[in-house]
């Protein structure tokens, strides 16, 4: 259906059945689509009015404006899915009109209505950035309604390459590391890391310059090597040592890939500096002197990754005593919990950064699975020859399992298991965010017990507290395991219902859970019976965010009591 009525136009800006100036198009139940009109002729106007409501699958919430200046009088409102403009409009002509208009509407695609006279015109607007024009006398609904289509699809894919090049270039411009363009005669572009790292103040000083005033040697040609080869897919890497600009020397990875800018042949040059690591695995060999003192256990295997030489804290941690070990591959200590593809990411890093970081779970000579925080690091001889490898690592199995522990209190509770606050947030955040991307529903019920408080003054705490702790359980055989319960605390409840396929998802375990609640709880010799009132609010009928939806369903709840509790009220 197409959302219009009489071609009358109100104050010569809007019309539409049904809508106020400033109305929304998300407020009126359905998908409609936001449609500016900029036409002068009530003719051509009623026209284009007809031809929306024929055959169209979509409904249009249709603004229209007769002049460019009420046109503009939009551009603060709610925001439009397309615009569709006659150029001759009373004050502005031509290619003034489509300029205006993209300016005033950057988001929204714009579509030329012109006279069959005026095709060049069209075709001029479309260059300027106009997506599509129609020539004005079409009686054809299904080329309009293709057209809109067209170009609001066409708009949204332009907008998303404009946003992934923005990514892009501020990826580039936060680049901790020096990233430049050169060609095999200067400098093409510098971003503020290589600024740094080259120690100059303003990007302008590496402009420009040839890239042997940045580069020699191997580096050097490396760069140029790349900018004379456009295209070929292999990166290069070297490591050396380079020049600041104030003449300080430091080491360096150089990363050279060939690329093409303006059609010509280019480097892409990725400079890291690695001083501070060149000087931490010289400390690191320096450290090699405290080998058998350490407390973290040590492992060092030749070229051929055969183990050469443990120390003490190694035999504690593994319990494999330096005889039973020596000459052997360390896959020996392998858990078979990793796959090929980590060990195989783990030695690229090895080889090419010359260290790597890590947890790695293995195998004590007794059998038990334990993990490890590892270091492994490269020694190279003077001609940069890999001799060894040094690991060093210590057992942290322990404080893992604490670490979990902690992650559990802090995200359980206690008493009766389920989510607390803060993961029921964190889980709500989470449905939200896939209801949103899946344009789905979602729901939360708000629980409030009833006569909980007489059976903990009447009974005790250790009663209340059974009683919590069976009625979690009854709430968790309520709802599906997608589903979260969560105890806010005292006796407040939520739940929430993900990937709900209708509203009534809501109400019908509402009343599941109020049923199951007003069975009596058998506890420690006595019978208790209670209730509970509970508020719901729906995605995104209620609110869009966690604290909307939780406030509507918590006021729903307190209408539930004051209807009389034990039931369910709709926020």
């Amino acid at each position: 259906m197409t959302l219009t009525g009489t071609a009358t136009p109100v104050d010569g800006l809007v019309w539409g059945k049904g809508v106020s100036m400033g109305g929304s198009a998300s407020g009126l139940g359905f998908d409609a689509v936001r449609v500016l009109l900029v036409e002068d002729n009530p003719g051509d106007a009623r026209l284009v009015r007809l031809l929306l409501t024929e055959d169209s699958d979509r409904p249009y919430l249709v603004t229209l404006a007769a002049t460019l200046k009420d046109a503009l009088a939009q551009a603060g409102g709610p925001a439009f899915d397309v615009v569709l403009t006659d150029l001759g409009l009373p004050d502005s002509h031509g290619t003034d009109t489509v300029d205006a208009l993209l300016a005033a509407f950057p988001d929204a695609p714009l579509v030329v209505l012109t006279g069959l006279a005026d095709q060049r015109t069209g075709m001029d607007a479309v260059q300027r950035g106009c997506q599509d024009y129609l020539v004005k006398g079409f009686e054809d609904p299904q080329l309009l309604h293709r057209t809109i289509r067209y170009a609001i699809s066409r708009s949204a894919v332009a907008r998303e390459l404009r946003e992934s090049e923005e990514r892009f270039r501020t990826l580039i411009e936060v680049s901790p590391e020096a990233i430049l363009l050169c060609s095999d005669e200067a400098v093409l572009f510098a971003n503020p890391s290589a600024m740094q790292t080259f120690g100059v103040a303003r990007r302008q000083d590496l402009l420009g310059q040839e890239p042997a005033k940045l580069f020699s040697g191997p580096a050097l040609d490396l760069v140029l090597a790349a900018a004379g080869k456009a295209g070929a897919p292999a990166q290069n890497r070297i490591e050396c040592q380079l020049s600041r600009c104030d003449g300080d020397l430091f080491e360096a990875e150089v990363t050279a890939a060939s690329v093409q800018h303006a059609r010509r042949p280019a480097a892409e040059v990725i400079v890291r500096d690695i001083t501070e690591r060149k000087l931490a695995e010289r400390q690191y060999r320096l450290n090699s002197a405290v080998f058998e003192t350490t407390a973290e256990a040590m492992m060092v295997t030749g070229a051929d990754h055969r183990i050469v030489a443990v120390n003490p804290a190694f035999e504690r941690v593994t319990g494999y005593k330096a005889g039973e070990v020596l000459g052997k591959n360390p896959k020996i200590l392998s858990s078979g919990r990793h796959s090929g593809a980590f060990y195989k990411a783990m030695w690229a890093e090895l080889l090419t950064a010359g260290h790597w970081h890590g947890e790695i779970w293995n195998r004590r000579r007794n059998g038990e699975i334990y993990v490890q925080r590892a270091t492994f690091s490269l020694i190279r001889d003077a001609e940069g020859q890999v001799v060894n490898h040094v690991g060093v690592f210590s057992d942290i199995t322990d404080e893992k399992q604490e670490a979990e522990r902690i992650l559990y209190r802090a995200s359980y509770d206690a008493l009766t298991g389920l989510p607390n606050r803060a993961l029921l947030h964190d889980r709500l955040h989470q449905s939200l965010a896939k209801a949103y991307r899946e344009q789905g529903r979602l729901g939360v019920l708000f629980l409030d017990l009833d006569g909980f408080k007489p059976v903990n003054d009447r009974f005790g705490h250790l009663v209340g507290d059974q009683l919590l702790v069976v009625l979690a359980e009854r709430l968790r055989g309520c709802v599906r395991e997608s589903d979260t319960v969560a105890r806010l605390g005292g006796d407040e409840f939520v739940i929430v219902l993900p990937d709900m396929a209708s509203p009534d998802d809501a109400a019908v375990v509402a009343d599941k859970v109020v049923q199951a609640l007003e069975e009596p709880f058998a506890l420690d010799g006595v019978s208790v019976v209670i209730g509970t009132s509970i508020g719901i609010a729906l995605y995104p009928d209620n609110g869009g965010n966690e604290e909307e939806l939780l406030g509507a369903a918590d006021r729903a709840m307190y209408l539930a009591k004051q209807a009389g509790k034990a039931r369910y009220t709709m926020a």
